[in-house]
């Protein structure tokens, strides 16, 4: 499972660079959508968007059409919104002492001490630093929440740890690292032939308008179901026996720069995209190449289940999307 990482403030100490986007400037506020007993209105979505599109911009991502973004976004809230949830009903408390830390690393993080992180955000806008707070609670409870739902339940066996081993002894020679993006078309659970037929024919026409030229990142944020949709699909660099199982011989038979048919798996259909090929012929084995074997194995079984489990906490809660102009097709 990906590892949590630090928020930044980047986005939040621009200027008004956005001011030009076609964002309604006032908005009648209304409620979008209910998730349990949380209503989501319009602003939030707005402004939940704002942040995300500042985020993009800054990574240089190509933006997909707004009303496409703020579908996405929305499912991304109704994921944590149901998350949080679950996390309040299991009685997960975040103590003061840990959100602190997490904003000092973030104070770090900027070359700023906590002080003056406060007084900067204060001076963009009041409130925010209060915002800043809460949002890294919520983080910090659904990190925890995570953690007793999924990573304390992977299992690795010795079976797969000395598979592990002789494998990684064998290619000694070989520690390529590929940069990769990824897009995730689902399928619903216990999905009907007729939905893997349509789900099949979906994934095909956004391989073929990748083929064509269309930008993965855009596309990725546009219909993917994958937890890094709007991070536009990328998984940053990942060495061989880090790759996705599954996935490995077919990004690994790709060139740089080459897009891959669909795969199927349990989840729905996968395509992705090799950005980068760096290789280091590194002949050292590890000395503790048992370890590391147990790490890679635990991060590959978690990927998996986390996107599982994710699928099976939204599924579980009580959605209601009231405005059908920001509901995807595959929910």
């Amino acid at each position: 499972m990906n590892t949590p990482r630090l928020l930044t403030i980047t986005g939040l100490l621009m200027s008004n660079l956005f001011a030009s986007l076609t964002w309604a400037d006032e908005l009648l506020d209304r409620s979008i959508a209910i998730v349990n007993r949380t209503v989501i209105t319009e602003s939030e979505l707005m402004n939940e968007s704002r942040d995300i599109v500042r985020n993009l911009s800054t990574q240089g991502v190509k933006l997909p059409p707004a009303q496409e973004l703020y579908k996405q976004v929305l499912e991304q809230m109704i994921l944590k919104q149901a998350q949080e949830d679950l996390a309040s009903q299991l009685g997960i408390r975040i103590r003061d002492e840990e959100v602190n830390e997490r904003l000092q690393a973030i104070a770090q993080q900027n070359n700023l001490d906590l002080i003056t992180l406060r007084q900067r955000l204060e001076a963009q806008e009041p409130g925010s630093f209060t915002r800043l707070r809460d949002s890294v609670r919520d983080e910090l409870s659904i990190e925890e929440l995570r953690n007793q739902e999924v990573v304390q339940r992977i299992r690795v066996t010795p079976e797969e740890v000395k598979n592990f081993v002789n494998r990684k002894l064998g290619n000694t020679g070989d520690n390529t690292r590929y940069r990769v993006q990824h897009l995730l078309i689902a399928l619903p659970e216990s999905p009907t032939p007729e939905q893997i037929s349509a789900t099949r024919e979906k994934a095909k026409m956004i391989w073929q308008n990748l083929k064509n030229g269309e930008d993965f990142a855009q596309l990725a944020i546009r219909y993917s179901a994958d937890s890094k949709a709007l991070s536009g699909g990328d998984l940053g660099w990942l060495e061989t026996s880090e790759l996705p199982g599954f996935l490995e011989d077919t990004i690994v038979g790709l060139g740089e720069g080459n897009i891959s048919e669909p795969v199927q798996s349990g989840l729905g259909f996968h395509i992705v995209k090799v950005n980068g090929i760096e290789k280091n012929n590194n002949t050292t084995i590890p000395t503790d190449v048992e370890q590391q074997a147990i790490r890679v194995l635990r991060q590959q079984k978690g990927n998996s289940l986390y996107e599982q489990w994710l699928r099976r906490v939204r599924d579980e809660a009580y959605v209601n999307i009231l405005a059908p102009e920001y509901k995807r097709d595959d929910t």
